[in-house]
């Protein structure tokens, strides 16, 4: 059975721009959560009953002299297997630990690495038209500007992520309190596609780029497979990219034209636009400053759904609505406090806004 392309994610948006340093790595790179695996210690063998104890006084031997029959002790064996088995250990997980390393090196890395992405997408068998405007700080804090046409009416505001454990959102038309991952998916699994795509495109990366390069792949195949912790996107084989990618003097421009079968239609094909610009800039990344007022903003915790801790399953995410804090600096506090751990749920409304000052955009 044929894999599907995949782009592993953590969750949302820092997993879009961070996925290939996790997809790329060879399997068991990266670990469990408590470090790589260590080899188990092989049990020592049976001993004969003459070998059980060792003589108070090692034999002594001439040069070249051939004596009895060494004994070992069963003790001391097993421990010098353990040791070995932990060295050998030690030596596959610094293997695996530089494997990653330079698959993360790897040109096309690069395009995961972008801090400003404008995305504009536009699916019309599912009746959106979008614009989103994505950026990550050096602390990898993500800010998503949302301008959407759905069918069920337009969608307008601002998502601030903030330490992957913090939401905030202003403006945005939610459906119910706590709702808010839904807000944050969609953008999450389109830019996670189209860094993808990118990366198809031009495996040598952005640098490589030397003029306009029309582009056309195609996977007979392989199914091309998006996902966050809490929704996941599919494009099914055969599937087809076309347009143009061109350098620019702060990034890359792409217009490509993603073509996949449908899942509803067996003879059909599914058509996602996708445009926008790419950036890396190294000289005055986006910054989101602790003075940062929190007027008019909703804030949610990201944590786990209750559930088996013994499931095998990866677990559901929530956003719990939260009091608000006044400041970007208060919330960063408590989250090096701890929080939300610590935090009472609440279905706080957001702090109002001032009347004689507007917050910025």
């Amino acid at each position: 059975m044929t894999r599907p392309l995949r782009t592993a994610a953590r969750f949302g948006l820092a997993g879009a721009f961070c996925a290939l340093a996790i997809s790329a790595a060879p399997a068991g790179a990266m670990g469990g959560r408590g470090g790589p695996p260590s080899a188990p210690a092989q049990p020592a063998p049976a001993q004969p009953a003459s070998a059980q104890a060792l003589p108070a006084e090692p034999e002594r031997l001439a040069p070249g002299q051939v004596g009895k029959p060494f004994m070992v002790d069963p003790e001391a064996r097993a421990a010098e297997e353990k040791r070995a088995a932990e060295a050998k250990a030690r030596a596959q997980a610094a293997l695996s630990e530089d494997e990653r390393r330079k698959a993360v090196q790897k040109p096309a890395a690069q395009w995961y690495r972008g801090n400003r992405v404008l995305l504009e997408i536009e699916e019309p068998s599912a009746g959106i038209k979008a614009r989103w405007q994505f950026e990550r700080s050096t602390a990898n804090d993500i800010r998503v500007v949302i301008d959407e046409q759905r069918k069920a009416g337009p969608q307008r505001g601002t998502l601030l992520l903030i330490g992957q454990k913090a939401l905030l959102t202003r403006s945005l038309q939610l459906a119910r309190p706590g709702s808010a991952l839904p807000a944050i998916d969609g953008p999450a699994l389109l830019l996670n596609l189209t860094l993808r795509m990118l990366e198809r495109a031009v495996p040598g990366g952005p640098q490589s780029l030397r003029g306009e390069r029309v582009v056309k792949v195609a996977d007979p195949s392989v199914a091309i497979v998006v996902d966050t912790p809490t929704a996941q996107g599919l494009f099914l084989a055969p599937w087809t990219l076309t347009g143009k990618v061109r350098p620019t003097a702060e990034g890359v421009a792409f217009d490509f034209v993603l073509r996949s079968r449908s899942r509803t239609d067996p003879d059909g094909f599914h058509s996602t636009a996708l445009r926008g610009t790419w950036q890396l800039d190294d000289r005055a990344p986006p910054a989101f400053g602790d003075d940062l007022s929190l007027e008019g903003w909703q804030l949610h915790s990201i944590q786990p759904a209750p559930g088996d801790a013994r499931s095998p399953s990866p677990p559901l995410w929530l956003a719990v609505p939260r009091p608000g804090f006044q400041t970007l600096g208060e919330l960063r506090q408590a989250l090096g406090r701890g929080w939300p751990e610590n935090a009472p749920a609440a279905a706080a409304a957001p702090v109002p806004a001032s009347p004689a000052k507007a917050p910025r955009p």
